[in-house]
């Protein structure tokens, strides 16, 4: 019997499903029911005034209170311990038992079938806590409670401030006081600060600061404001406790806390300056008993409290108040005194700005900056002050006077002047890579923070002006979790939303005593919130601003939908790896081939062999010459294939391609290149839909196998492990792969260095939670290409041709029927055959490689069948495995375009500013995409069932949500998505939280989330998730991997790891012993000194780069996560931004290792090369040495890595050395004893 659901009667109104549980834990127990789910109804509140008047009499005629009372339900997943249970208390002997609050319940059988998927949740539940140890016979809600402990408390005022030093202990200064009359309550992972004012003239929200739209209307009562801020204990530095004079709570925070007011998100507190919510970030909230303090240490051992420091703490009134502070560092940076330019000012600014010093400290340090600018120049000042930015900890109760006293500073940034090298230049333009430095700003509800200067990648706009640079800022809107600030059904953001971030979209930023005024985004940019500003500058006698900059990059006039004027004027903001100039003499326009009202061309173009051979000149880190490009050139988009038939310089663009005209610009930019076939990973959408297809689940169960036992093997050998770490581009800037064969070859046991196997370890981690929590199964018999048009009238309809370059250099093509999709595919019509043909060997189409070519004839473009794609640059899945083919395709969809909204009048800057605000308030994506993987799982017919269909509609409308203005829209989700939506299939749960530790990865249990809806311990969060067994493919493909188990067994069975106590760090003290033994004759110890400068900036680069892509400042990246370019997802799933950040911290680490490795081997001459071995020698001594102790930020940050990077570089130039003394006689100007100084 699957399932039971219970009716309670007779439950005294008020009571929580938390405290109902409890009660009948102890007596389901009886029954063997541990696992259970309680519903309490919300009492009828629609009462009669003759039903009231009835109540009341009979109340008083009994002599007993009245009393409400609603109604419950228990569910339970085994239907026969669940009767045995309703028998037992339907019977009167036992229904006494069922005293409750002072009121007998009854039971009866509900007339409702019990929720299937609640059922199957339930069943779940105990099954894992099952498997993770837990004892059965203890019931989940007793785990869930354990001992009841006071969690809610008075406070009589509450304080924002910051830290001081008077003495040697710190001292707390406040910037701001508010009186209240509050209820601070202490959750499971936050707490919540709540309290009510009063305002007698009508402005109960003064808090948002600004005025509101007319349309908006502000709920409840205008004289009252609710009040609800929120703190995250993973912000919390420190948690201090005063228990003496002032009984209080001190907590330092790395973010600000969430404010509401009358469930509306609020700027912030009421007369609470921004200035001082952005920098101020340590809380005192009063307690009105200090008894209370007892209490809240009871709290702390509950596993997800705050660790508490007992200290005496008293206010102080030092210094002005804040924002007298602020103003007179701001105006003292822009004193002719000091003559600071743009990007000392910035970093002086941050200092204060982003809390690292109150602006009293920042003033006492103007006068030796000023001294630092004059003697070592802007460009070497801004370096030491941004390392300075590691080197300050976080004031508090942990950190002594002594540490953040003025001489200390002045001493960390005279020492890191020091360790510069003596050549720093500004490295704000690199004529060698595409990326700039840029200047950066997030934006939040209560702050404004400065961030950077980070390489980015260039665009046209940015190429166009690089020599004013600094006046361009990147800003993010984001919230104060860094998090991106997405629309909540629950809780109004519309304050947000219009009167903070439109605010500064209209009115601009101070940054540096310059107005920073909105310019502009591309397409992916504006999905992470991200814009671009401009502060306005002279050049050659004309000042440029935002409005000439955008009538510079063409003629918008004739467009009048603001979204699709921003997304044209956003090509120019598209990252392009390259520029090539190209004269418009050699452009022509060609036209479109049309058929049936379908464009087949759509966004395709062609270019001459010789334009071609320009464009490969200009790739980067490429061996293979591709014939395909993405391009921008002026106003134009889409994809450029070679044409052998054009002559001379050619570039062929059709209308299709041509999104605006008027542009000066004569270069081609080039987005993406068809260099290599990129590997074919299935994804969720794709196996969900092969499945619906008729692909038989055994396909992918053995595809994930073979992905799994390749893991396996990877750690077989050394061999092996080098390989697996190529295929997975790990190790290539370090030449780590090539220095752990080579160490291998000499016979060093690499299966002792802890280091060796903390790098598989992490790698292995990686690729095992993208094939469980992500579902990305490689396919060997497969291809991801860009796609082009047959431009030679050769494929038939429902042929296309796939050439590609394998990655032994080998030239082939699918032949066949082959499977075609594209991504995002949420519609079962998005998955399509073809076949794939051979073309002869004159054709020209035998000159193409890597690129998938669709034919041009036909009914419909294969194309636009594949979830409305194109080919202006979309990436195309093609897949040749046969077994992959599904029994049956379906019809396509085909949505109609609706007309974009007219203004009837030409764009503004500020409607595009305005279209920025109206996407991040009304993009719903995610949330469509999230509620089809539920619904697609949930329903018999998965991805064709009829909701999915209309779900997969209303994402298509998601998608084009940024080109066309018109959002998809929350009334038009299915009535499916209001109902089994908050029961979850499994493949969507969480995984296991991930530590990683100096000697190894620790996989905790899994944790459970059995805190009730209503339960204190839940306050400020979410409604709880729950998650049922998927039977679906995803489901039993997720179920099939462990991380624990597979660890333990790839330990066991690895013939390169050992374990944690085998482990040793020995292996490059014997690769040392050798170097040391073949390169004896040489001098290296007066390279020392610079060695040692070059770790520092070397461990300086790693630390920033941790601290700039770490999603949360108190759960910061590990440096092998650095090292290996991969971010490892702390509980299995990694987020959208985690794998955006892990892309950027790939490119900057391997940048600035590529610059390290040749400032170590750069020579020309052969005495060069033999004091590069030299060097290299020193490099190497000084890596295997151990690091320092050192206060900084990020406390415990591992620093092992330099060492590897420097052996590699070493035993190459080694290498090379040993092959010229082996050639000939030994040449070395500068040789002679070696000197022995160590390990």
């Amino acid at each position: 019997m699957e399932g039971l659901e219970i009716f309670i009667c007779n439950v005294k109104a008020g009571t929580t499903s938390a405290e109902l549980k409890s009660f009948l834990a102890p007596l389901l127990k009886e029954f063997n029911i541990t696992v259970f789910e309680i519903f309490v109804f919300k009492p009828n509140t629609q009462v009669t005034t003759s039903e009231a008047v009835i109540t009341q009499a009979l109340a008083k005629y009994i002599k007993k209170p009245w009393v409400a009372l609603t109604q419950a339900t228990l569910t339970t997943h085994d239907g026969v311990q669940g009767n045995n249970f309703l028998q037992h208390y339907q019977n009167p002997c036992f229904a006494r038992e069922l005293l409750f609050g002072g009121i007998n319940l009854t039971v009866r059988l509900s007339k409702n079938k019990p929720n299937e998927f609640l059922v199957r949740v339930l069943k779940r539940e105990e099954k894992e806590l099952l498997l993770e140890g837990y004892d059965a016979s203890t019931p989940v809600s007793i785990l869930a409670s354990k001992e009841p402990l006071q969690r809610q408390f008075s406070i009589s005022a509450m304080a924002c401030g910051n830290w001081e030093y008077i003495g040697p202990q710190p001292d707390y200064r406040p910037h701001y006081e508010l009186p209240i009359d509050a209820t601070v309550t202490f959750g499971d992972r936050c707490f919540v600060l709540e309290y009510v004012e009063v305002s007698a003239d009508n402005q109960g929200f003064e808090a948002i600061n600004y005025p509101l739209p007319t349309e908006f209307t502000i709920p409840d009562t205008p004289h009252i404001t609710r009040y609800e801020v929120r703190f995250y204990y993973s912000s919390i530095v420190s948690f201090v406790l005063d228990r003496k004079e002032d009984p209080s709570v001190i907590c330092t925070l790395t973010e600000s806390p969430k404010i509401w007011a009358n469930k509306v998100r609020a700027i912030g507190l009421k007369d609470l300056p921004l200035e001082v919510s952005t920098s101020c970030q340590v809380y005192r909230l009063r307690l009105v008993n200090p008894s209370d303090i007892a209490h809240l240490l009871r709290l702390e051992h509950t596993g997800t409290f705050p660790r508490c420091t007992i200290l005496s703490i008293k206010n102080v009134k030092i210094g002005l108040p804040f924002i007298y502070q602020m103003t007179k560092l701001k105006m003292e940076l822009d004193m002719k005194r000091y003559h600071f330019n743009f990007a000392i000012k910035f970093q002086i600014q941050k200092l204060a700005q982003n809390g690292y010093l109150s602006p009293r400290v920042v003033l006492t340090l103007l006068d030796y900056i000023s001294l630092m600018q004059g003697k070592h120049g802007p460009a070497s000042t801004v370096a030491a002050l941004r390392k300075l930015f590691q080197q300050l900890p976080y004031a508090g109760p942990s950190t002594q006077a002594a540490d953040l006293d003025t001489r200390r500073i002045v001493d960390l940034l005279s020492r890191n002047i020091d360790c510069l090298p003596e050549d720093a230049t500004d490295t704000s333009i690199d004529p060698s890579t595409s990326a700039m430095s840029i200047h950066k700003v997030d934006v939040t509800p209560t702050g404004i923070y400065l961030a950077g200067p980070d390489q980015e990648s260039s665009n046209r706009v940015l190429r166009n002006y690089a020599q004013y640079i600094e006046y361009f800022l990147r800003v993010t809107f984001m919230d104060e979790d860094g998090e991106k600030f997405h629309c909540d059904r629950y809780r109004n953001n519309s304050v947000i939303f219009h009167a903070r971030f439109r605010n500064i979209l209209q009115e601009g930023i101070e940054v540096g005593g310059r107005t920073y005024e909105f310019l502009g985004f591309s397409t992916s940019s504006l999905r992470a919130q991200t814009c671009w500003f401009l502060a306005p500058f002279i050049t050659s006698g004309q000042r440029v601003d935002a409005d000439l900059i955008i009538s510079k990059l063409g003629d918008f006039s004739h467009i009048r939908c603001p979204a699709k004027c921003a997304a044209r004027i956003g090509q120019a903001f598209t990252e392009t790896s390259s520029s090539i100039p190209l004269d418009k003499a050699h452009l022509k326009e060609i036209e479109d081939v049309e058929r049936h009202g379908r464009v087949f061309s759509d966004g395709a173009g062609t270019c001459s062999s010789t334009t071609l051979a320009t464009l490969q000149a200009a790739q980067k880190s490429s061996v293979i010459p591709a014939t395909a490009f993405q391009i921008r050139y002026a106003g134009a988009k889409g994809m450029i294939s070679l044409d052998n038939r054009l002559r001379g310089n050619a570039l062929c663009l059709r209308p299709s391609m041509i999104k605006y005209r008027g542009s000066e610009e004569s270069s081609i930019e080039i987005c993406g290149v068809a260099s290599r076939m990129l590997p074919l990973v299935l994804n969720r959408q794709l196996i969900k839909i092969l499945e619906d297809l008729g692909v038989p689940n055994g396909v992918f169960e053995d595809l994930q196998n073979i992905a799994i036992n390749e893991l396996r093997a990877s750690v077989s050998s050394v061999t092996n492990a080098a390989s697996f770490l190529e295929k997975h581009d790990v190790g290539l800037s370090t030449q780590t792969t090539w220095l752990l064969r080579k160490m291998d070859s000499l016979g060093l046991a690499l299966s002792d260095d802890a280091f060796f196997r903390d790098l598989l370890d992490a790698v292995v981690l990686c690729e095992l939670q993208e094939l469980k929590y992500e579902t990305r199964i490689p396919v060997k018999e497969g291809a991801t290409l860009y796609g082009i048009m047959d431009e030679f009238d050769y494929l038939a309809e429902g042929e296309v041709f796939v050439p590609y370059i394998d990655k032994l250099g080998r030239t082939d093509h699918a032949r066949g029927v082959v499977v075609i999709a594209r991504s995002p595919a949420l519609h079962p019509g998005d998955i399509q055959t073809a076949r794939a043909i051979t073309v002869p060997a004159n054709s020209p189409l035998s000159e193409l490689h890597n690129c998938i070519v669709f034919s041009s004839k036909g009914l419909r473009d294969l194309p636009s069948q594949l979830g409305g794609g194109d080919l202006d640059g979309d990436l195309f899945h093609v897949m040749w495995d046969p077994k992959l083919i599904p029994p049956r395709c379906v019809q396509p969809a085909s949505y109609p375009r609706s007309a974009p909204p007219d203004l009837g009048r030409p764009v503004t800057r500020q409607d595009v500013a305005s279209f920025f605000i109206q996407f991040m308030e009304q993009d719903m994506l995610g949330r469509v995409a999230t509620q089809h993987k539920i619904l697609a799982d949930q329903c018999d017919q998965g991805t064709l069932d009829k909701d999915c269909i209309k779900l997969a509609g209303l994402h298509s409308t998601a998608v084009d949500f940024p080109k066309t203005g018109r959002p998809a829209s929350e009334k038009d989700l299915p009535l499916a998505c209001r109902h089994n939506t908050k029961y979850r299939p499994d493949f969507m749960a969480p995984g296991r939280k991930v530590k990683i530790e100096k000697h190894g990865i620790i996989f905790a249990a899994i944790q459970f989330d059995m805190i009730e809806n209503d339960d204190p311990r839940r306050v400020g969060e979410q409604s709880r998730k729950r998650y049922y067994e998927s039977n679906k493919i995803l489901g039993i493909l997720y179920r099939s991997i462990d991380e624990r188990s597979f660890f333990k067994d790839l330990h066991a069975s690895s013939a390169v790891m050992k374990d944690d106590n085998q482990a040793s760090a020995g292996v490059l003290a014997e690769l040392w012993d050798y170097v040391q033994t073949e390169a004896k004759e040489l001098e290296w110890d007066n390279h020392i000194v610079e060695a040692v400068a070059t770790r520092e900036e070397y461990e300086s680069v790693v630390y920033d780069i941790i601290l700039q892509h770490s999603t949360h400042p108190t759960e910061h990246l590990e440096e092998i996560e650095v090292f290996i370019g991969n971010i490892i997802a702390r509980n299995g799933d990694r987020s959208k931004r985690q794998k955006e950040y892990a892309t950027g911290m790939k490119e900057t680490y391997d940048r600035e290792v590529l610059l390290l490795m040749s400032t170590m081997r750069d020579y020309q001459t052969t005495e060069e090369q033999y004091e590069a071995l030299c060097r290299s020698m020193a490099y190497f001594f000084v890596g295997i040495q151990k690091p320092e102790e050192r206060k900084e930020r990020i406390e415990g940050c591992r620093r092992d890595t330099f060492g590897w990077v420097a052996a590699a570089a070493c035993l190459k130039e080694l290498e090379r050395y040993q092959e010229d003394r082996d050639v000939g006689p030994l040449r070395n100007s500068f040789g002679g004893l070696k000197v022995d100084v160590g390990i």
